[in-house]
């Protein structure tokens, strides 16, 4: 019951993040103005994403503002844990590769070089494995500049590709038919669809407009191209099913369930348990890659720690 220039009052004093707080003062600033809450937000884009404002507009205009908000908090909060989860799974990999590297780079700039003398005052012929990781110290040690050179120029290249239409098209590909990571990326932009889809039908927006809303979500370029398609191909009255499954890019059930929601007159249903469903498999699937990585990671750990330190033991065994 509280009027919207009070809460928006409210919300700006509480909230922490500065940006955000701004834009609330602003959107309250607007509404005095005279305009609808949907255009004031709609002036900060990169605050508020399109989802948001098109379902505030649609509660306007249905009088149904406060289920919309309803509405857009649960889908949030679903999909910012959806997406927590994928960053953990990601993360954990990246972190112990950094801190691999990290070891191994000490060693041989550091722990190697000491040994070296020792090897020389031996006068004996060093073994291959030892005499390979002296070289990479040495060339570490001298012409560490290259490696730094490199690394950077590689990914100034790959950010400049991903930025072109080939680059955006093959990283989407990629990612989703990666080994162990493919599955969990379709199963998330599956439930990534579903839910904003579901959302948007059951606000009242046509279904060509909460198509394109949808693909400006997708983060995956392959995907986004798939919905615009089929967004174009519901235009032409052809169901939504269809193109779905001929993109071949979602697993066959997304399309079942959106062809019985069309028939049954429930799609925002249908779509609506699709995500609920994709939700538990991306969970199931992240705690599965979780427990197969551990393993792989401590394996390849243990190779690259065993190379070094047979290239120590060897020469003082020989």
């Amino acid at each position: 019951g509280v009027t919207i220039l009070d809460t928006l009052e409210m919300l700006s004093d509480q909230t922490e993040n500065k940006t955000m707080a701004k834009a609330i003062k602003g959107a309250h600033g607007e509404i005095q103005k005279g305009e609808t809450l949907s255009d004031a937000l709609a002036k900060y884009p990169k605050v508020f994403p399109s989802i948001m404002i098109s379902m505030v507009a649609a509660g306007e205009a249905s009088g149904k503002i406060d289920v919309a908000f309803d509405r857009m908090s649960e889908h949030f909060e679903k999909s910012a844990r959806m997406k927590a989860l994928v960053k953990k799974a990601a993360m954990y990999p990246i972190l112990v590769s950094i801190v691999a590297l990290a070891v191994v780079v000490v060693m041989l700039v550091k722990v190697i070089p000491s040994y070296q003398d020792m090897f020389e005052q031996m006068g004996t012929e060093l073994p291959a494995i030892t005499q390979m990781v002296v070289a990479a110290s040495h060339f570490i040690i001298q012409k560490w500049y290259i490696i730094i050179a490199v690394v950077v120029a590689v990914v100034v290249g790959l950010k400049a590709f991903g930025a072109t239409v080939t680059g955006k098209k093959t990283y989407g590909t990629i990612a989703r038919k990666a080994p162990v990571f493919g599955p969990m990326n379709t199963k998330s932009a599956a439930a990534n669809f579903a839910r904003t889809l579901s959302t948007l039908v059951y606000s009242g927006l046509p279904m060509i407009e909460a198509l394109a809303i949808t693909a400006n979500t997708i983060s995956n370029y392959v995907y986004k191209l798939a919905l615009q398609g089929a967004k174009e191909e519901v235009a032409k009255g052809i169901p939504l099913s269809e193109p779905i499954a001929a993109s071949g890019l979602f697993p066959p059930m997304v399309s079942h369930m959106i062809s019985i929601g069309e028939e049954t007159g429930d799609l925002e249903g249908m779509l609506s348990k699709l995500a609920d469903y994709y939700d538990e498999e991306v969970e199931m699937a992240t705690q599965t890659m979780m427990a197969a990585l551990e393993p792989m990671i401590i394996l390849v750990l243990a190779g690259v720690v065993g190379v070094l330190v047979a290239a120590i033991m060897s020469p003082m065994l020989a």
